[in-house]
């Protein structure tokens, strides 16, 4: 294997264990998991992941640790005990792919074997399903920005069939981040296509998953976003200050992620949209790439948006990012990580004022569900060591003082994107944070509990597991 331009081995003999978050686990797992410390009894429920969990075939590796074929992890969580299940998502491209023995389609990061005729037009793309999960009227949905979500059983994890959302579309592509109205109960989905980057649906779904409305917007440039804030009144979209040569990729001569250009001297611009249907309007705002959104909130003539800000893409973007490297056995340091982000959107004079709330490195930002749309206290996020791109503490920061109760793992260890659990009948911000955590001395995945109103006191209980995950960001 030949390493590419800025690769260090020095960084690489030192965290070499990190390699195993770009690590395959072809095995589907069933099995009950060993318990340390004291489960409640009364935290009971599954949780849901989702995240690449192959990354080759046929000699052809991914080349970004974020690229592969989705495979959905379930916890079993009832009366101490934890089962663990692990499922690959049997999407069209897994099983063609799997019958063939070889990759034959283009991702975001890989382009599809074959050359340039193979890859014109952006290449034949299909989803794999990798990105998020999300559990909508008895039915997992499994989303990539690619096509339609999949659906499975979440008894089984078996792969159903595809989920259509909306009007049916020639080139269907919805963002795999969504949210849902903890009063109304609606469903926000946004789709938006890398071929297509200027043509933007916003479509709602009630309580009970009928369509409510939908409408096409065209968007003021070029670019790209994964995530987005919704109010109670407006859906807010920041695209960040990037060129896309579509025509490169539309060639067939890079794929999408290649495709893509960090430009911080164009600064983002964030679209603020009215759910009533009036017009839609743009506003200038500092150049930062944002991955995740925190949450927002209207507060006077102020929509008030926070947010998981870098000052630079450069561990996702450019000949050698970090999440690229580790594919190749080799983990590089970094210079930037998220800052959490305060946008003061001024309804009246359509004006966006900017503020630091935290600088320390933050990423995978969650909030308890019954406050998204609504003004809210706390944000859990995971927390990485400076140069580092993967996380290894879990925090609960406070939005209006700015006061950290943070946890930091053994350097060998990671702790990825937490998921808060409500207690029952608990009020807000009392529950459970569920975080999954890497142990690269033992090379084994633990899930850890937390009490999510006193993280610094670290994790109360864990279960172990008999193998290690691969990268995961997102959970349900």
């Amino acid at each position: 294997m030949t390493d590419a331009p800025g690769d260090n081995a020095s960084s690489h003999d030192a965290h070499h264990w990190v390699t195993l978050l770009g690590t395959s686990l072809r095995q589907e797992q069933d099995y009950v998991a060993e318990v340390r410390g004291r489960w409640p009894t009364d935290l009971r429920g599954t949780l849901f992941r989702n995240g690449p969990g192959l990354f080759e075939r046929g000699g052809v590796r991914k080349r970004i640790v974020s690229d592969g074929d989705g495979m959905i992890r379930a916890y079993d969580i009832s009366d101490g005990t934890a089962r663990f299940r692990s499922k690959f998502i049997r999407t069209t491209k897994f099983r063609e792919e799997e019958a063939a023995s070889r990759y034959k389609y283009a991702t975001w990061s890989t382009r599809a074997p074959g050359g340039i005729l193979r890859n014109l037009g952006g290449g034949r793309r299909r989803s794999q399903a990798e990105a998020t999960v999300i559990v909508r009227h008895g039915k997992l949905l499994a989303f990539n920005e690619v096509g339609l979500p999949w659906s499975l059983d979440p008894h089984t994890l078996n792969t159903t069939s595809r989920h259509q959302i909306g009007a049916p579309s020639d080139r269907p592509a919805f963002k795999s981040r969504t949210k849902i109205d903890p009063i109304t109960g609606d469903w926000l989905v946004l789709g938006n296509d890398y071929v297509e980057p200027l043509k933007l649906r916003v479509l709602v779904e009630n309580a009970q998953g009928l369509s409510k409305t939908e409408r096409s917007l065209r968007l003021p440039r070029k670019s790209y976003f994964r995530d987005f804030f919704a109010t109670a009144r407006f859906v807010v979209v920041g695209l960040n200050a990037v060129e896309i040569n579509t025509l490169s990729a539309t060639l067939g001569l890079a794929p999408i992620l290649s495709a893509i250009r960090w430009k911080p001297s164009i600064g983002n611009i964030a679209v603020v949209i009215p759910k009533n249907g009036d017009d839609p309007f743009a506003v200038d705002a500092p150049p930062s790439w944002c991955f995740h959104t925190i949450n927002a909130y209207e507060s006077g003539n102020e929509i008030i948006a926070d947010f998981v800000g870098h000052d630079s893409p450069e561990w996702l973007l450019g000949k050698n990012p970090a999440l690229g490297a580790v594919m190749r056995g080799v983990v590089k340091p970094v210079e930037d990580q998220g800052k959490v982000r305060r946008w003061r959107i001024d309804l009246n004079t359509r004006r966006l004022r900017e503020e630091i709330v935290d600088e320390t490195g933050h990423e995978y930002p969650t909030v308890d569900a019954l406050r998204v749309g609504l003004p809210y206290r706390h944000a859990y996020l995971a927390t990485a060591r400076p140069k580092q791109w993967w996380t290894s503490g879990t925090v609960r920061l406070d939005m209006e003082s700015g006061a950290r109760d943070a946890y930091e793992a053994r350097s060998t260890q990671t702790l990825g994107a937490p998921v808060f659990v409500p207690r029952e009948g608990g009020g807000a911000d009392e529950g459970w944070l569920l975080v999954e955590s890497l142990d690269g001395e033992a090379g084994v995945t633990s899930l850890l509990l937390f009490n999510a109103g006193r993280v610094a006191s670290g994790p109360i209980a864990e279960a172990v597991l008999r193998h290690h995950l691969p990268f995961s960001e997102h959970g349900s």
